[in-house]
């Protein structure tokens, strides 16, 4: 990622990770690639709230459409467990509860990224179905 790691990855840093990993328009799966990776998570997990203790079930519905606008065809479990084993959320002890790690967040996108993450996102998918449609012709 290009950007001040103090401060995340910028807007610009994030809109050209999305061209990458939306090349039909649509999440295939979740990337490989660590820094492509970590924004991609950060923009599911961006709708959170700050100091909501979700249920699991609360949680699996906020993932859902954070994948649907995403046109994903990766399931909502597969991220939760990225977004708990890399530590975008935190579960207490029983494990009925998630919390967003806020300060994790704030280190993988830039506080302009965070704030237009829908709009960044929505620029992305729309850019690559006029691509896709482009080649298709």
């Amino acid at each position: 990622m290009k950007s001040n790691p103090e401060q995340g990855a910028s807007r610009a840093t994030v809109a050209a990770v999305l061209r990458k990993v939306l090349p039909d328009a649509a999440l295939e799966r979740i990337p490989r690639h660590p820094d492509r990776r970590a924004v991609v998570l950060a923009l599911l997990c961006a709708d959170l709230q700050r100091r909501y203790p979700y249920s699991e079930v609360e949680l699996n519905e906020v993932l859902q459409d954070a994948l649907a606008t995403f046109n994903a065809s990766v399931d909502h479990v597969t991220c939760r467990r990225y977004l708990v084993d890399l530590g975008f959320v935190r579960r207490n002890r029983a494990g009925t509860r998630y919390l967003l790690n806020y300060p994790k967040l704030e280190a993988i996108l830039s506080p302009e990224a965070l704030t237009e993450s829908d709009d960044l996102l929505e620029e992305a998918l729309d850019l690559q179905r006029n691509v896709s449609r482009s080649s298709q012709r």
